[in-house]
């Protein structure tokens, strides 16, 4: 019963994912987001307020639902409003809040644990979400999501909030150009027969719609991005589509790389660590009854250590994503886990708690450098715009399924395997290891169409650890603003 509870905020969020891709690709995402609000204020009341476990059960799946939104619509959103150059260090942002989250609840959780205060725990999160109410209607709207749309205005503007004191011309331009494929701008420049200037300059077409726009580009606007420039491309495709393989690109190396990582992420058996490490970590101190009445007690000190920990490692990860790449991090973090795995199971075999709790937070530092933060920003810089909405939505909902699994399987595990619990994990932990060698492409300052170029086509070996060398002149979206600008 306890790990269906658990389960059923990953069950709504999931549900939130499904449609939250393509209801951000409709009515934008900043809109979305505000909506948003209202899962978690209702979700809040009905967990503060509840007196029987139906409600309970309830509570947790609309605020689930909050959760699978934003997960899926924060991610996006960030990686179209940040520069190239700080995309990783951005979109890092929403697993350090995830992160920070983590640690907060389970603080406050250590003094608000009894009856009636538990309550109070479970309606903070309604206040945070009043918060966002009011600030997040200054904040702009994406602008590539904007352009896409046909604002072609209100997008300059956006990034001219968003890149203060700066121009912005040379990245408007880029930006213009890279979504293209967009219904709007696509099927406006063909009617008004400005698709392409003899110069091969965007300018008359700019013109036309009497919006801002700088620079010209010697780059051929293309209907889609990749390969097939003369297939007519819209706005968006469904999942039905995109399975048919109706897409003017390949993406299916680019689509596995995605799922792959989405899916796996929750295997690591970091939610394990999340949700249990509480209940292991008395098992490892072999802690008494008495010690356990007495709150907070030194494993619930040591889970709060542990997620402090992760916050520190996902800090760490946004100084190195865009140094080191994702790749590396990935490779770094999955042979990390391994380890740690393999460590925790020693230490609980051999009755070292020394060497477990050691482990565990080697565990928390390796999931924070790369698995933590880098699937979730796997989407936005591996899959073309078109089909962004349906697949990031349904990637997300693959996390939380998962999520879900994992929240149902694991105290079954923990049961059957004792000390050994972490085994499986390490063999897992171990396999992706080695998908990330073979299979996954570093995406580091590169453009989506650069991906495209020479990844789409069928799931295929990529290169080893060697540094990328681009093998041809890539035009760059979101092009970071200069300093000298």
């Amino acid at each position: 019963m306890w790990g269906l509870i658990v389960g059923m905020v990953a069950l709504g969020a999931l549900t939130g994912s499904l449609v939250a891709g393509r209801a951000a690709d409709r009515f934008g995402r900043k809109r979305v987001l505000l909506v948003n609000n209202i899962f978690f204020i209702i979700g809040a009341l009905l967990l503060g307020t509840s007196t029987t476990i139906a409600q309970l059960a309830i509570g947790r799946y609309v605020s689930g639902i909050g959760c699978g939104v934003a997960s899926t619509v924060v991610a996006t959103y960030n990686s179209e409003c940040a520069p190239i150059k700080v995309r990783g260090f951005l979109g890092t942002v929403l697993q350090l809040s995830v992160e920070i989250g983590i640690f907060l609840s389970q603080l406050i959780a250590t003094f608000l644990v009894q009856v009636p205060n538990w309550r109070i725990l479970f309606g903070l999160s309604a206040g945070i979400s009043l918060i966002q109410l009011v600030l997040l209607p200054f904040m702009p709207e994406s602008p590539r999501y904007l352009i896409t749309n046909g604002k072609f205005s209100e997008a300059f503007r956006a990034l001219q909030f968003l890149r203060p004191h700066h121009n912005v011309s040379n990245e408007y331009s880029n930006l213009l150009e890279s979504v293209s494929v967009s219904t709007a701008t696509r099927s406006n420049i063909a009617n008004s027969n400005h698709v392409q200037s003899e110069n091969g300059g965007f300018s008359d077409s700019a013109s036309a719609y009497n919006v801002p726009f700088a620079g010209k580009s010697d780059k051929k606007p293309s209907v889609s991005i990749g390969s097939k420039e003369s297939t007519p491309t819209p706005s968006s495709f469904g999942l039905i589509d995109i399975a048919k393989g109706r897409t003017p690109d390949v993406i299916w190396h680019m689509l596995f790389c995605t799922l792959f990582l989405m899916g796996f992420q929750q295997w690591t058996g970091a939610k394990g660590i999340v949700f249990y490490s509480t209940e292991i970590l008395e098992k490892v101190f072999d802690l008494t009854d008495t010690q356990l009445r007495h709150t907070p007690n030194i494993a619930q000190w040591v889970t709060i250590g542990i997620s402090a920990t992760g916050i520190l490692a996902v800090f760490a990860s946004m100084n190195l994503i865009d140094r080191l790449g994702r790749r590396r991090l990935l490779l770094i973090s999955t042979g990390g886990i391994t380890a740690s795995c393999l460590l925790i199971v020693i230490g609980c075999a051999c009755d070292v708690p020394i060497l477990a709790v050691v482990a565990m937070f080697l565990f928390k530092i390796t999931y924070g450098l790369g698995m933590a933060p880098i699937p979730w920003l796997t989407a936005s810089e591996m899959l073309p715009y078109y089909v962004l909405g349906a697949l990031s939505g349904f990637a997300s909902a693959l996390n939380w399924m998962m999520i879900f699994i994992i929240g149902l399987l694991f105290p079954v595990l923990a049961k059957a395997l004792d000390n050994y619990l972490f085994l499986p994990f390490a063999a897992l932990n171990f396999c992706a290891f080695i998908v990330v060698l073979l299979v996954v492409p570093e995406t580091k300052g590169r453009h989506i169409s650069d991906i495209i170029f020479h990844h789409g086509k069928r799931l295929h070996i990529v290169a080893s650890l060697a540094k990328w060398r681009p093998k041809r002149k890539q035009t760059v979206d979101n092009e970071p603003y200069s300093q000298n600008n």
